[in-house]
């Protein structure tokens, strides 16, 4: 090969490798739509990372829930009586009329002083909800309140100190003193254990008004 061959082979040679670098530089060099589609394909790839999250916290609660899902009402009959469980109620010898504001004659409702009992008839403090209803058997079997005691609500109305291991449910006149110093109380209790409901009903004497006393 003489001198002149090898001088343009040499050229052809040198232009090949330039466009192969260029080519290569070309396809190396990101356009605007390319830019485009990598933002989109990482803002999905970040909304599947948050559902991922989120799912996983949700199956994470649905699993802790289950786990904690079984309750002593579905035990056996037999498992059951092997617990303290509630089998009834008591009424306190105090349960009466109540006379929240010593400076007004008469009671401005009722105390309702009542505890859970098990199957040998011990007091049990048991959680649950209770609803009193007070009667005037006198007056046509006239229901003269209803006062709901919502679990919650009914804790606060414990009292285990002292002399005192019971309820006492403060129950005001919702509609103004009854007709008659006469009632009959009922108490309603849903065991927050076992979901079991319980009745109770005794009654009472109250001290009204002078205007309403002479009803009997």
């Amino acid at each position: 090969m003489n001198t002149d061959k090898k001088r343009h082979f040499f050229v052809i040679c040198v232009y090949l490798c330039s466009s192969v670098v260029l080519v290569s530089s070309g396809c190396a060099k990101p356009n605007a739509a390319n830019i485009a589609l990598r933002k989109e394909n990482q803002k999905l790839r970040d909304e599947i990372s948050d559902l991922k999250r989120l799912h996983d916290a949700d199956l994470a609660m649905i699993v802790g829930l289950q786990s904690h899902a079984t309750t002593v009402s579905s035990l056996p009959t037999d498992r059951l009586g092997q617990l303290f469980t509630v089998h009834g109620l008591e009424f306190g010898r105090l349960t009466g009329g109540m006379d929240s504001d010593p400076q007004q004659p008469g009671d401005e409702g009722l105390q309702i002083y009542v505890v859970p009992t098990d199957a040998k008839h011990d007091t049990l403090k048991a959680a649950g909800s209770f609803v009193v209803e007070a009667f005037d058997l006198a007056n046509g079997d006239a229901r003269v309140g209803k006062w709901e005691f919502p679990l919650d609500q009914a804790d606060k109305e414990w009292y285990g100190q002292g002399l005192l291991y019971t309820y006492v449910l403060k129950c005001p006149w919702q509609h103004g003193p009854p007709a008659h110093t006469e009632l009959t109380i009922k108490v309603t209790f849903m065991d927050g254990l076992t979901g079991r409901v319980f009745e109770r009903q005794k009654v009472v004497k109250i001290h009204l008004p002078p205007a309403t006393s002479p009803a009997q």
